[in-house]
């Protein structure tokens, strides 16, 4: 893997997490939408950070909501 794949990575890696933050704070994201232009191994990476995001970032939410 090349230097610009990895940077291509974190740079998903960090969509993935800000827009999982975006949805469990209530803002509507289309990941359809993000995901649009990505080849099909990129959107499945994609969805998969995304996911896992959502899900810790909801857990998250309901803790502050305590």
């Amino acid at each position: 893997m090349n230097r610009q794949d990895i940077n291509e990575l974190k740079n998903f890696d960090f969509l993935a997490r800000s827009f999982a933050r975006m949805h469990a704070l209530g803002q509507p994201v289309d990941i359809d939408a993000v995901t649009g232009n990505m080849s099909d191994e990129q959107q499945a990476w994609f969805r998969e950070r995304y996911d896992h995001y959502r899900k810790q970032a909801e857990r998250a939410r309901v803790i502050e909501l305590r």
